[in-house]
């Protein structure tokens, strides 16, 4: 796989053709966050969620056709959604000139944001993946893409890296600082840091695994 691998190229996003229909499935895709961040999402009902979005439940249905499709949905735009930063942070021409540390800083920054910032949406799609074999399948080949393009930058950095096998470093690294972050969003276990102490901490194990 090379660096021009694309992960929107599994996630692509349906969109309503006509504007008012886009504006409506935005506010409830939004309602949705909101009520999985406060985990209320699966006890609301489709009433609930039409009016937290200023949407009608015709409009709901015309839509989206029942919950299980909005559940689908807003993983799919988690998706897409990282897949845009991930290809942001890893195209190699901004890290030319630039330090190991100046991209493993960017790329812990990026990775605390996205569980921050979603992490009603982020246990949703653990737990869906705990018991969705095919779900599980495109998670991981998500997974495997944003590991590759990681390691595309990684090892253009090389000659930074003091790991007795860097290549193997370069694999491992990556899905132990997604692995940590997944296990804070379901247990809470980090978070008595901040955002600005647990990206530091994360940045201080990678550098001193690498080197």
């Amino acid at each position: 796989m090379t660096q021009n691998s694309s992960i929107a190229g599994i996630v692509a996003l349906p969109e309503p053709g006509q504007e008012r229909s886009r504006q409506a499935l935005e506010r409830l895709l939004l309602a949705s966050e909101k009520l999985l961040a406060e985990n209320r999402f699966e006890d609301a009902g489709v009433a609930e969620l039409a009016r937290l979005a200023q949407t009608s439940v015709g409009t709901f249905y015309r839509l989206l056709g029942d919950k299980e499709t909005l559940s689908g949905l807003l993983l799919q735009r988690f998706f897409s959604d990282l897949a845009e930063r991930i290809e942001a942070l890893t195209e190699l021409r901004q890290w030319e000139g630039r330090s190991l540390e100046d991209f493993v800083r960017a790329a812990v920054a990026l990775f605390v944001s996205i569980h921050r910032g979603r992490q009603g949406v982020l246990r949703a799609l653990i737990t869906r993946s705990s018991r969705d074999l095919q779900f599980r399948d495109r998670v991981h080949r998500v997974n495997q893409l944003i590991s590759q393009r990681t390691i595309a930058v990684l090892a253009s950095k090389s000659a930074e890296i003091r790991h007795p096998d860097p290549a193997q470093a370069m694999m491992v690294l990556p899905p132990v600082l997604l692995g940590i972050l997944n296990h804070h969003t379901l247990t809470g276990s980090l978070a008595f840091l901040s955002d600005a102490a647990l990206e530091n901490e994360l940045t201080r194990i990678a550098m001193k695994y690498l080197q």
